[in-house]
């Protein structure tokens, strides 16, 4: 091969020119990882809000219904093999549920066959000082066959004794309307297997998530209609063999 000789100055140029060369590659380098770290950025912001727009946009999924077994501890209005079965978890101090008391009395004179009334107590204690002594007023009543006439006392007369400090003498003035017998109201009132009956119902309700007053299931899937319309509606559909939505 030919030897080429280069004066100072053209190699002083040829170095420039690598040193050049070198520099543009690095740069074109620098812009190559920019544009592929930007391709990824892209990407993760573009499958994130993909992901976002399907949680927003795509149906919940029907929640499903839950297995709740009726017991001979319940109080049960109908036959327990009906097509539909309301259970109602309620407190005979809670406003909202006085207020949904004749609507729930409504649709049991209304739809007179294949539907379930069951009432469950679930005295919310730390704010109702009153419920845990009504509902021990109603299992008392019960035992004398007459838990259903008291539990409609005790939420028509809801104003008279919601804030008595002595409601117990309330409670008894009302047996004593229905015929009950006196003492044994007082006796079984005052057993501590009656506020043990109570929380039965109330430990139930911790394990359905009960948190409020009223809550309602039918056929096991917890509901809360805004109207009478609505209540009846619902029981209507599950006996046509519908799923409440």
């Amino acid at each position: 091969m030919e030897e080429v000789n280069l004066t100072k100055k053209e190699r002083r140029e040829l170095a420039r020119e690598e040193k050049e060369n070198e520099r543009i590659g690095q740069e074109k380098t620098k812009k190559l990882r920019g544009i592929f770290i930007g391709l990824i950025v892209l990407g993760v912001i573009g499958f994130v809000g993909y992901k976002t727009y399907k949680f927003f946009t795509t149906p919940a999924p029907a929640v499903l219904p839950q297995s709740i077994e009726l017991t001979d501890s319940d109080w049960i209005r109908g036959d327990k093999n009906s097509k539909a079965i309301l259970i109602e978890y309620g407190d005979f101090q809670c406003p909202a549920c006085a207020n949904y008391f004749p609507l729930v009395e409504k649709l049991s004179q209304d739809i007179t066959s294949d539907f379930t009334f069951v009432y469950r107590q679930f005295p919310l204690t730390t704010i109702h000082p009153n419920a845990m002594p009504a509902a021990k007023a109603a299992e008392a009543a019960g035992k004398q066959g007459k838990f259903w006439e008291m539990y409609k006392i005790l939420y028509e007369k809801q104003d008279e004794w919601a804030e008595d400090r002595n409601a117990k003498d309330k409670f008894t003035s009302y047996a004593e309307e229905l015929s009950l017998n006196k003492d044994q109201f007082l006796s079984d009132f005052d057993n501590s297997q009656t506020e043990e009956d109570v929380k039965a119902d109330m430990l139930s309700g911790n394990r359905l998530n009960v948190d409020s007053t009223p809550t309602f299931f039918l056929n096991g899937k917890k509901v809360q209609p805004k109207s009478y319309d609505q209540f009846k509606k619902l029981i209507e559909d599950e006996i046509r063999g519908y799923t409440t939505n």
